[in-house]
C-alpha cells in the first residue's frame, strides 16, 4: 500500500471512529469578572449539558492580564444517573484542580495559584445517559487578586530598613544621653 492512499483512508477511520463515539455539546462560555474595589476580581460560571457523552467545556475569564492568585471551585450534584457528570480533569491555564472521586456528589477547588493571565479554565467529563428531556449541569466560582510588582516588595523592604535604621539612632542618642 502507498503511502499517499493510506493518509485518506486513516483520515476515514478516524472520522468514523470518532463519530461512533458518544459526544455531548461541549460549549465556549466568556465570563466578565466583576471587582470588589480592593483589587480583587470575581464571577461565577456554570454550564447545562442535554446530550449524553464527553464534554470539553471551556470558560474565558476576563480582564485578566497580569498575574494573578487564583482560588476557584467547581460542583455537580447529579442524584439521578441521569443528571450525573463525572470530571475527569479540569484546569487554568495548565495548572490542574483538585477533584474528588466520582459519584453523586463531586467537586473541585484550587486554592492560591499564582496563574499568569489570561485565565482559561477546561474542564473535561462525561455525561451520563440523558434521556426524556433530562440535562445535567454545573457550576463554579473563581476568585482572583493580583500578585505584588517585584518592586512593591523592594518599596516595602526599603521603608522597614528605614524604620529600623532610626530606631537604632534614636535608640543610640537616648543611650548617649543617659
Amino acid at each position: 500500500m502507498k503511502f499517499s492512499s493510506f493518509l485518506p483512508t486513516a483520515a476515514l477511520a478516524a472520522a468514523l471512529a470518532v463519530a461512533g463515539t458518544a459526544q455531548a455539546d461541549d460549549t465556549v462560555t466568556n465570563v466578565n469578572l466583576g471587582g470588589n474595589g480592593d483589587g480583587t476580581l470575581s464571577a461565577h460560571f456554570g454550564v447545562t449539558h442535554t446530550e449524553a457523552g464527553s464534554f470539553i467545556d471551556t470558560f474565558n475569564f476576563s480582564p485578566t492580564s497580569g498575574s494573578w492568585f487564583v482560588d476557584s471551585s467547581l460542583v455537580q450534584i447529579g442524584f439521578q444517573p441521569s443528571s450525573d457528570i463525572d470530571f475527569h480533569w479540569a484546569e487554568i491555564n495548565g495548572h490542574a484542580m483538585t477533584l474528588t472521586p466520582n459519584g453523586v456528589f463531586e467537586y473541585g477547588w484550587m486554592i492560591n495559584e499564582p496563574i499568569l493571565g489570561p485565565l482559561v479554565l477546561t474542564v473535561y467529563g462525561t455525561v451520563a445517559g440523558l434521556g426524556g428531556g433530562a440535562s445535567a449541569s454545573f457550576a463554579g466560582t473563581i476568585n482572583i487578586s493580583p500578585i505584588p510588582e517585584p518592586g512593591t516588595y523592594g518599596m516595602l523592604l526599603g521603608g522597614l530598613g528605614m524604620l529600623a535604621w532610626m530606631s537604632r539612632r534614636k535608640f543610640s542618642i537616648a543611650l548617649k544621653s543617659a
